[in-house]
């Protein structure tokens, strides 16, 4: 997923990838991460978390955009591929200055469904549900191997729809709340923040996350 989101962005905006030196490959318990980071000239940055494990069984790719410039939510695509199941989670959260326009949340929606036909990938309650926008899709299917792509760049459509209409905001107050959506994450758990603390200890993780994948440091 991540050179599909980089080929799209790249249409509109300047990426510059960052370095994330010693936090860009990192091999834990059978399993190696690794840590891409990008800077988005006029909008905010993306974060790229790639694991495989099990002799490449088990592979998981997570891609975060998270604007600082732009009133936008903060976009996560998951993809994990686990035990012969594909899952494919495309998440929205509030992490807006000023409520979501009307236009933007009709598109979102749209997407979600033409495929909520896909089984649905049923987890428990969460802290952060409050914040999750209702257009977000999770699903746990076979064929998303093949669909994971053309799923992720309609949501990515969408975005950056979303990104010509939004208003320019001030950096400072925007990476504010996508911060108080970390700090969330640490505090509540999250599903990858809670692997990197038992893996890296917290130290290591809040460097990874806050600078890397979020960039909200």
């Amino acid at each position: 997923m991540k050179e599909l989101v980089l080929k799209k962005l790249r249409e509109t905006y300047k990426v510059t990838e960052r370095d994330p030196g010693a936090y860009r490959v990192l091999k834990k318990s059978g399993m190696k991460f690794t840590i891409s980071a990008y800077r988005i000239e006029g909008f905010g940055s993306m974060g790229v978390i790639d694991m495989t494990a099990m002799l490449g069984l088990m592979k998981m790719e997570s891609v975060v955009l998270t604007a600082e410039e732009k009133d936008l939510p903060l976009f996560n695509a998951d993809y994990i591929k686990a035990a012969g199941k594909c899952t494919l989670l495309e998440e929205f959260y509030d992490t807006m200055i000023s409520p979501l326009d009307d236009v933007s949340v009709k598109e979102y929606r749209a997407v979600k469904a033409r495929y909520e036909n896909l089984p649905p990938y049923k987890t428990g309650p969460h802290w952060y549900d409050d914040i999750r926008y209702d257009f977000t899709l999770g699903a746990t299917h076979k064929s998303l191997k093949e669909k994971k792509e053309t799923i992720t760049a309609e949501y990515l459509d969408a975005y950056l729809a979303n990104a010509a209409r939004a208003k320019s905001v001030d950096p400072a107050e925007k990476k504010a709340k996508t911060r108080a959506y970390v700090d969330g994450l640490f505090a509540n758990g999250g599903p990858a923040v809670s692997q990197f603390i038992k893996l890296f200890g917290e130290k290591a993780a809040r460097e990874i996350v806050e600078g890397f994948v979020f960039s909200c440091r």
